[in-house]
């Protein structure tokens, strides 16, 4: 939500400062020129700026997803192994023990 208001304050900027600077200016880029106004110049590189962010911070949110399903699918795994070893271990406490043959003390 932070993000959203902060995003909505930098584009009201933007606007009004683009609407604030209407006048044509050459603008020259290595040999192409052309007239542009500041505003719409400054509301352009903005708005391709935030594009860029929010292109660059959607592949890092689908890197983050990515590990965590592979640390849920091993957390499973591991989870799965324990209920196992549980069970082994109920199975082995509630066997009987093996009877003891009585064998006779040999007395010398």
């Amino acid at each position: 939500m932070l993000r959203l208001l902060i995003i909505v304050i930098f584009l009201a900027v933007l606007i009004v400062f683009a609407l604030s600077n209407t006048d044509l200016e050459p603008i020259w880029l290595i040999s192409f020129g052309w007239h542009l106004s500041i505003g719409t110049l400054a509301l352009g590189v903005g708005v391709a700026g935030l594009l860029f962010g929010t292109v660059t911070g959607w592949i890092g949110e689908l890197r983050q997803r990515s590990r965590a399903r592979r640390a849920e699918s091993h957390i499973r795994t591991l989870e799965t192994q324990m209920v196992d070893l549980h069970q082994r271990l109920d199975r082995l406490q509630n066997t009987p023990a093996a009877p003891t043959a009585n064998i006779p003390e040999k007395r010398i």
